[in-house]
């Protein structure tokens, strides 16, 4: 049986410089369930070493965490990519490691960069400056994420900095899932009506979260059998009845109060 639930899939934790210390495992979960989330995904800059304190945070909840990370490729675009299991994240991560562009993080500038655990206890921290871009561009980074068996989009095209949009002046013809995420700060009528008015795209909305209470602040409506990696691909792609929508439509609000 198919019906909405409801997932953040943009979420930065204490390993990204620019969040906020707010954002440990435990806090992200909480949060979450606060906001009604039944899905978030994990998506630090270039850096995944705090996804699997998140999904141990969530393993006694019913919250689905889905591994991610947010990459920021040669061109500066944001790329969320999203996997099925830990495993093929880590196997990503030696990717990411391998491609890094070297560059020492100043604390007092850009923010502590933490390795915790699901408890919140800091384990390391991270030298490297996250941020940078990598040294290899979308067209590469679309294909190892592919080759893995992970969902590729790009994120938040409607910024001004580190958007595919603005950076390239248009959005490519060959997008692996014609998925697009669009900013909280979007105009959700206005996103729809200039990205999905062709039927070709479809849009996903996310917090992007950078602190605590920004978690849940954007989020968007999968209809799905169950809210999991393999059911989300199946949304993402249209098939088999599943859908995604930013827009809390009548219908969507009618079956979530039956659920309730």
């Amino acid at each position: 049986m198919l019906r909405w639930f409801q997932g953040d899939l943009h979420i930065h934790t204490v390993l990204s410089p620019c969040a906020e210390l707010s954002l440990g495992p435990r806090d992200i979960v909480r949060q979450a369930l606060d906001q009604g989330l039944d899905m978030i995904a994990i998506t630090d800059h270039n850096a995944t070493a705090n996804v699997a304190a998140v999904v141990q945070a969530a393993s006694d909840t019913a919250l689905v965490v889905i591994p991610g990370v947010e990459v920021a490729t040669r061109e500066d675009i944001h790329m969320i990519s999203l996997f099925p299991t830990l495993d093929s994240m880590d196997d990503f991560q030696k990717f990411l490691d391998q491609n890094m562009t070297p560059g020492e993080n100043d604390v007092s500038l850009w923010g502590a960069q933490l390795i915790v655990d699901a408890d919140e206890n800091i384990l390391a921290e991270a030298s490297q400056l996250l941020s940078l871009p990598l040294q290899q561009g979308y067209q590469r980074i679309i294909t190892e994420v592919s080759e893995r068996g992970g969902i590729i989009y790009p994120a938040h095209i409607d910024r001004k900095a580190n958007s595919m949009v603005k950076t390239l002046g248009f959005l490519p013809a060959n997008l692996p899932f014609n998925v697009v995420e669009i900013s909280r700060r979007a105009d959700l009528k206005e996103a729809v009506q200039r990205y999905q008015s062709s039927g070709n795209l479809q849009l996903i909305t996310a917090s992007d979260a950078h602190d605590i209470n920004q978690v849940g602040s954007a989020r968007t409506f999968f209809k799905m059998a169950a809210p999991n990696f393999a059911e989300l691909i199946l949304a993402c792609t249209r098939s088999m009845g599943r859908h995604v929508s930013v827009m809390e439509t009548e219908e969507i609000i009618q079956s979530r109060s039956v659920v309730a």
